[in-house]
Formats: C-alpha cells, structure tokens, sequence
C-alpha cells in the first residue's frame, strides 16, 4: 500500500472500509482453501471403496449429496464475499480520489500567480485524471492484492507445510529470491512510470494549447507544422509508455515462468513421494486425495504469488503518481498574510506609495524602482506608457497579488501587509488585459462575484451592465441576460467581452475600480459613455485606468506617466503636456494616427 503526510489520514478516516474489504476477502480466501479438503476426501472415499473391491461405492452413495451442499454453500460464500469486497473497495476508491481532487483543487486556489506562470493547465489536469486514478486503483485492486498475499498466501503456505514441509519449503525458498527480486525492480519500474506519465503531461499541455489557439493556427497555416509536433510528443509518449510495458512485461513473464516450473516440481516431488513411499519427501502424502489435497493448496499458493507481483508493479505506479501529486499539495502559497493583520470592512481609497521597488518572485531585475505617489481617495488616476513599462504590475499590487516589503505602500494609512489579501480583494473591482468569461449564461458571469449563486440580482446586473454600456448589446440578444457567452467567452466580440468583464466589475460594488487597459477593444463613443458613467458612479470610487489611448485618460484627476518601471511624471493632462516629452510624444504620435484615419 502507500503511505504518506497525504495519505495516512485515509487509512483512519475510512478504517471501517478498509476492515470490510479485508474480511470480505479473507472469507472468500478462506472458503477456497476448503475445496480442495472436499475434493481430497471426496477422492480418498472413492480410491478406498475401489481398493476394497465394492462395487456399490459406499462412500460416494453416503456423502454425495454431502459433497454438493458442502461445495454450494462455499460457492454462495465466495459470492457474497466477492460482491462485499467489491462494493467496499469500490467506495475506498471513490472516497479517496474525491477527497484528493478536492483537496489538490482548493489548495491550487491558494497558490499565487508565480506558480501558474511555471506550470501549465494540460499539465496540471492530467495531476487530476492519470495520478489520481492510478492512486485509487492502489487503493481498490492493490488492497485484494494485498489481503490476498497475506491471507490466502500464508494459510495455503501453512496447509502445505502440514502435508510435506519438505516439498513446501523446497518450492518455497527460490520465492524469498522473488519478493527480493520484486522489491529491486519496483524502483526501476517506479522510475519508468514517472517518465511515462511526465511525457503524457507534456503531451497533455501541448494538445490544451493548440485547441486554445486553433483560430491562431488556421490563419498563419501551421495546421501541418503543429501537427508535426503534437507526433514528435506522441511519439515520445509512445516510446517512454513502452519501455515501461516492457519492462514491466518481462516482469510478469518471469513471475509466470518461475511459478510454472515449480508448479512442476511440486508436482514430481509429490508423485515420487506417493508412488515410492519415499519419507525424504513426507510421510503424509499417502494417497491419491491428500495429493490432490497438496495439489489444490499449491494452486491456491498460485494467485498470492501473481498478486504479490501485481501489487509491486501497481505500488511502483503509485508512488510515482503520488510523487507527482504531493509537487502540488506540497507547493507553498507564497503571498499569504501576516501574523498580525487588521480587520477592514471597507477600503477609503487612499493609497500612498513610498520609494516603492518590486521584483517578481522569478525576475532578475525590478519591474518598478523607487516610485512614490500620493493617490487620494475618490481620485479617478491614468497611468500611462510605453509596452512593458511596468503599468500593469503597478495595478497588480493593489490587491496584494504578489508579496511586498513592509513601508513601501500603504492603503487607508496601514501598510498593505497589515491588510488581509482577502479584504483588499473583496473590495477591489479589478478588470484584467485579458477579459476572460467563464462559460455559462450572462447574468452569471455579471453576477460573478454573488456570494449565493442561485440568487442573482437580476436589476443589480441590469445596472452594471448599463454602467458598461453593455446593456443594449445584450437586449439585442435572442435570449438577452440568459444567453449563453460560450467558453472563455467565445461567442462575444473582443469588446463585448472586455465591457462585460467591466460590468462584473461593478456588480460588486467596489471601493476601488482597475481598468487594466480594459478599454482597448471599445470603440471611442463607447468608451466616452463608459468614462462618464465612472465619474458620476460615486464620488468616493478611487479608479485607475491603464490605457494606450489618451482619450481614456486625459480627463482624469491624476496620469501617472510610467517608463522602464519609473515613475517619470505625475499631473494632469495639461500639465503633463507642458512637463512631460514622453507624454508629450504619445499625444502627439495618436493625434498623427487620427489624421491617418
């Protein structure tokens, strides 16, 4: 079986389970250990009535009907044995497996972005699929193994001995040199697996990312140059699965040889020794039944010993997947909260940045150096610049998605790592680049943020979808707020989406609003109408604004002008005409392409 800090609970939490499995199994274990004593008898009543010359076979005439009530009831038992342990081990499966997903998805919810960025969603579901059903068969199939090996193994084992010790333990030794054998392959074998099951993740992300951007692949025709790809990976899936099947087939091919030839020693031994009356191999194989008797209990050794095989190969698999799952369980959030954080209900909106330098958690050099600004609460703030400058992590600190050090920002007074992430998040509406839709009907992906998902405000979404001017768009709509946006929002137009993300936003009733250029893909009548519905929102909504177009933010309280993570300027829109080159050339640049237009 496997153990681990991620396992051994269940061996506690589902213990009643477990026991059932094991006496269910046990019982039918121990049932087939009576058959042969039946058959053995059965056969030494007849040989005696035939030595004695009886024709009318007494024995079988007395105890035939015996025989078969006896033989029915222990197939009845083997049954219902069957059936119990089944239906047992089925629920440890199913248990497991539901309580690990659940447990590697709610803790995946825990960790930051700087996970996501080294691990990718192919990848991480095959954790999800592979691992985890290859976990749950160690606990289903390897636990039969396992009673097996233990129960019918050691009572058939011990039977023979009763009869012959010395044929028993000469069939007996070479299998010390078998479960040695088995415990040194099993690592072998566990390797193999781990990278057959790292090939198929990779596979895995590369067939989730291609279907991803198919439209992508269509319009530069690379049809045949990914389709290359995806045969070179499965190729080497292909290659790394069969050494693994290889060499864990020369395994059961040596597990079957070795129990055919001793299968025929025994046999030899157990005839010589009946036909001679030879004592060096046991005096008590006296007839033809107890020979059948021995024969039976050696067959019955048979499936303990294949088990015992199968279940090296099952827990080599599984340690391998619980390698795997553990990276997950064991990978640390790395923005957590203090241990001494203040409780907030709300947030005021003033935000204060001090000699503020941030590096992400996998960069070389900062992203932001030495910024510091003042915001007040209520103010409507443009941040703008060249690609890369750093506008969007600047926006990302705000909810405290990455860790800072202490004094280099502070919201409402208190430094952000006095704030609980949650309470930041809670009351901060944040509009991401990518605009993304989860699938289902509109009125739920406005409601988004509705802490009762069944009870969704119909008028609240109304309200923010008119804040977003998305409102007519979707009346327009056969099935208006029901109609279903697709995965990602596929059925959506680029704008659409962006101001449907901006509505979901609202809904929340945020203290403070983040457009991370969530503008881009509205055309300029609509971002107006948008613009003006954030200023006459509500006078204490503090909103930052990350835009390319400086109509987005020319009207705004306060630009932050942003080049190679510094902040070189800060003012309005007529100041920073008269101060700023840098502004000055970005208005100058758009005003040029409007005369293009």
């Amino acid at each position: 079986m496997l153990f681990g800090k991620h396992l051994n609970r269940f061996y506690l939490k589902y213990w009643y389970l477990f026991l059932a499995v094991i006496l269910f199994d046990a019982l039918v274990d121990v049932a087939q250990l009576l058959i042969p004593q039946i058959l053995g008898k059965m056969i030494t009543g007849i040989d005696n009535d035939i030595k004695s010359g009886n024709t009318t076979m007494p024995y079988l005439s007395n105890n035939f009907s015996k025989i078969l009530i006896a033989i029915a009831v222990i197939a009845v038992v083997i049954v219902a044995g069957r059936m119990g342990w089944r239906f047992f081990s089925a629920q440890i499966g199913a248990n497991i497996e539901r309580d690990l997903r659940k447990e590697m998805y709610a803790h995946i919810q825990t960790l930051s972005l700087t996970y996501y960025k080294d691990k990718k969603v192919g990848g991480l579901l095959s954790f999800f699929t592979n691992d985890l059903q290859t976990i749950k068969q160690v606990y289903t199939d390897g636990l039969i193994f396992m009673t097996d090996v233990m129960v019918l193994g050691i009572l058939a084992f011990t039977l023979m001995l009763q009869i012959s010790w010395q044929i028993t333990l000469c069939c007996a030794a070479p299998m010390l040199l078998f479960i040695v054998f088995g415990s040194l392959v099993g690592n072998g074998e566990s390797k193999r697996y781990i990278k057959s099951s790292d090939s198929f993740e990779d596979l895995s992300d590369y067939t989730e990312e291609n279907l991803q951007g198919f439209s992508v692949i269509k319009s530069f025709l690379k049809e045949q140059s990914r389709i290359k790809g995806f045969q070179v990976r499965s190729e080497d899936n292909r290659g790394k699965t069969v050494k693994y099947l290889r060499f864990s087939t020369w395994i059961d091919t040596g597990i079957n040889l070795f129990l055919t030839a001793f299968v025929t020693i025994m046999v030899i031994l157990a005839s010589y020794s009946l036909v001679t009356a030879d004592p060096t191999w046991g005096n008590n194989i006296t007839s033809v039944g107890v020979l059948i008797t021995f024969t039976g209990y050696y067959d019955s050794l048979i499936w303990p010993m294949i088990a015992g095989g199968m279940l090296i190969d099952l827990i080599s698999r599984g340690r391998g997947s619980y390698k795997r799952i553990a990276e997950i369980l064991d990978a640390k959030a790395d923005v957590i909260d203090s241990s001494i954080v203040l409780n907030h209900d709300h947030i005021k909106g003033d935000f204060s940045f001090r000699n503020l330098y941030f590096t992400y958690p996998d960069g070389a050099t900062p992203a932001l150096k030495n910024v510091s600004i003042d915001i007040k609460a209520g103010m409507t703030v443009g941040i703008i610049g060249r690609t890369g400058c750093g506008k969007s992590t600047f926006v990302s600190l705000l909810p405290k998605l990455y860790n800072l050090p202490k004094g280099m920002l502070f919201i409402d007074g208190d430094d952000i790592n006095s704030w609980k992430k949650s309470d930041l998040r809670e009351h901060i509406g944040l509009v991401s680049q990518d605009a993304f839709l989860f699938s289902g009907k509109i009125k739920d992906s406005i409601a988004f943020s509705e802490k009762n998902p069944g009870q969704v405000d119909l008028n609240q979404v109304k309200l923010a979808a008119g804040f977003a001017s998305i409102d007519d768009d979707i009346e327009a709509f056969p099935d208006k707020y029901d109609t279903e946006v697709g995965e990602k929002g596929a059925t959506l137009s680029g704008g659409q989406r962006q101001r449907i993300s901006i509505a979901r936003a609202i809904y929340k009733k945020p203290d403070v609003l983040i457009l991370d250029d969530s503008l881009s893909a509205v055309d300029a009548d609509t971002e107006k109408k948008i613009l003006a519905n954030i200023h006459s929102y509500r006078s204490n909504l503090t909103t930052f604004i990350i835009a390319h177009r400086i109509s987005a933010i020319e009207n705004s309280d306060l630009i932050l002008v942003l080049d190679d993570g510094k902040l070189i300027a800060s003012g309005n829109h007529d100041s920073l005409l008269i101060t700023c080159p840098l502004y000055q050339t970005l208005v100058k640049l758009q005003e040029l392409e409007k005369e293009v237009q």
